[in-house]
């Protein structure tokens, strides 16, 4: 098996209505040398608006990881994972739920709409060390799967339609 291929720093696109969470967010990645492209939306309708527009998303490095907040003016995190999984275009994108909330039925939510993870944020700056790594981590042994997306899900090889059963 080979290693996987070092991706560099995960992109992210931060959801998150709270100025003060941003801030420790940002500190969080430069404590770990992290250069990370971070792109922040305030609520979950700001982020719709900004991910279809093709002009205000060519600023978003891809692939990216999205962080989203729950609770959020306008349109909560919530709302704004149905209205993204509801999407052809955005429906694949990872997203990791970053919230206070750790009831039950906000986690049922997000893993019923096919979130990637749901972490609910720390109460120390060792412990956002531990996830902010942990996610880095992710980020570099995962595949990407916005490249098959944009081919129309073909065999990257080949150019022949993707088989679910065939393994090379």
């Amino acid at each position: 098996m080979k290693p996987p291929e070092m991706k560099g720093d995960m992109n992210i696109f931060l959801i998150e209505d709270n100025d003060l969470d941003v801030e420790i967010l940002k500190r969080g990645l430069k404590r770990l040398g992290k250069s990370n492209s971070l792109i922040r939306a305030r609520d979950g309708l700001e982020a719709l608006q900004f991910l279809t527009n093709d002009g205000h998303r060519a600023n978003l490095k891809h692939p990216f990881v999205i962080l989203l907040d729950i609770n959020m003016p306008r349109m909560n995190g919530h709302e704004f994972l149905l209205a993204l999984r509801q999407s052809e275009r955005l429906k694949a994108a990872r997203v990791f739920v970053f919230t206070t909330s750790d009831s039950k039925k906000d986690v049922g939510f997000a893993y019923q709409n096919n979130a990637s993870g749901y972490i609910v944020k720390p109460n120390s700056s060792s412990e956002l060390n531990d996830i902010l790594q942990s996610l880095q981590k992710f980020w570099e042994i995962c595949e990407d799967p916005v490249d098959d997306l944009k081919m129309g899900v073909t065999d990257r090889k080949k150019g022949a339609p993707f088989r679910s059963a065939t393994y090379e």
